[in-house]
């Protein structure tokens, strides 16, 4: 049987290793100069596979993702590398290469890509596909290639310097298959306001609500960055889908705010009467934020805590506690790590990936309508897409030449 995959990403690279066999033969197409190359950017270059909380609730589909986690779970990713050689390691809940190295997992894929003697051809675009009775013609850019099977694992959308540009869902949509809208998610969030530059480089961990007009969408709790165009960190990446019009954020600006935080906080303001209002903040908030919260209140930085009203400091505690920004956008595909968006499900069998009115063609991770919160999930799925795909590919011959 012969099986072309279009776009060596993870999802791509893992079929390729698990349909081949005896009977099959692979010929995996990348249209870029070498494979891999979004992997080498996931997790920091880090490559965060997976997520010792993985479940279906971290996903937007959780119908289909059902049977993919069920019979790939993070346990058998961590497992399945180390049966291809590679060594894990853990950073909280998130799971990363022994090395902390991207770059280790993609040599890993290429060794057995290389053992199991894949026909890897890179610099070479996909342009059409036709589907001719119970065959198919892939037509590159250099020649056309007949195929039995045809894998799409071309990605979406995001970061487009890694290739995944969006172009190659023509391929599909010249078959008949529906493309969804497509918008970046994991991305970071653009702010308005004046503060940005002053509190760039500034971190808090807390609990981040996300609004449209006065209506809360969602929250995410982590690690908050402020950068010169807004804000990032995990939790802003989750919340960045939800970005259309009239949207704000609330954060909190200082660390892990919890039930006690408030209590803590009036009784600073007893307990140090003679402190500056400079001095009082400096011991609860990063600097660069004391000269927001100054300039936001229009108070004098060495003002004595004895001489702010109790209706002055209510107004301190809710900038320290809620402070809230306008969103005026995303900083898009370029940056974002996945895309809301892609082949519509409906028309997709969830149990094998395959198209349901286009027999022996078959779509598989990003390129799916489907994505993940930050942590190693969007990994784990197109890994585990590619798994499940070459297993199932690689059984069916087998039965059928028995």
């Amino acid at each position: 049987m012969d099986i072309v995959i279009i776009g060596a990403g993870p999802a791509g690279m893992v079929t390729a290793i698990n349909a081949k066999n005896k009977f099959n033969n692979v010929i995996l197409i990348e249209k870029n100069d070498r494979i891999g190359k979004k992997l080498l950017a996931t997790g920091n270059g880090r490559c965060n596979y997976t997520n010792l909380e993985l479940s279906r609730k971290n996903y937007n589909n959780t119908n289909f993702v059902k049977d993919t986690l069920k019979d790939f779970s993070n346990e058998d990713l961590i497992n399945y590398f180390k049966v291809l050689g590679l060594e894990s390691t853990t950073d909280g809940k998130r799971v990363y290469p022994k090395t902390l190295k991207a770059n280790t997992v993609l040599s890993v894929l290429m060794y057995w890509l290389s053992k199991k003697e894949i026909d890897i051809r890179t610099n070479t675009e996909v342009k059409l596909v036709e589907k001719n009775k119970n065959t198919f013609t892939v037509v590159t850019d250099k020649e056309s290639i007949k195929a039995d099977i045809v894998i799409f694992s071309a990605g979406a959308k995001s970061m487009p310097s890694s290739g995944s540009d969006g172009r190659s869902f023509k391929i599909l949509e010249n078959l008949g298959v529906k493309i969804t809208d497509l918008k970046p998610a994991l991305t970071q969030i653009k702010l308005d306001s004046k503060y940005l530059k002053h509190l760039s480089g500034t971190k808090v961990i807390g609990n981040v609500k996300f609004y449209k007009e006065d209506k809360k969408i969602d929250e995410r709790s982590g690690e908050i960055l402020f950068t010169n165009y807004g804000i990032s960190g995990p939790p802003i990446l989750d919340l960045s889908v939800n970005v259309t019009e009239n949207n704000f954020i609330e954060v909190p600006i200082i660390n892990n705010v919890d039930e006690n935080t408030k209590e803590m906080l009036y009784s600073r303001y007893y307990m140090f009467p003679d402190f500056s209002l400079e001095e009082f903040l400096i011991g609860i908030v990063d600097k660069k934020f004391v000269h927001y919260i100054i300039d936001s209140l229009d108070l004098d930085k060495k003002i004595a805590m004895n001489m702010i009203s109790i209706l002055e400091f209510e107004k301190i505690v809710d900038l320290l506690l809620k402070s809230r920004f306008k969103v005026t956008g995303t900083n898009g595909f370029k940056n974002s790590q996945v895309t809301r968006g892609g082949v519509e499900l409906s028309q997709i069998n969830s149990f094998d990936y395959s198209v349901k009115k286009i027999n022996g063609l078959y779509v598989i991770g990003e390129a799916l309508d489907i994505d993940g919160d930050c942590g190693g999930y969007n990994l784990h799925f197109a890994i585990a897409c590619g798994y499940r795909l070459g297993k199932i590919l690689s059984n069916k011959n087998n039965l059928q030449y028995r």
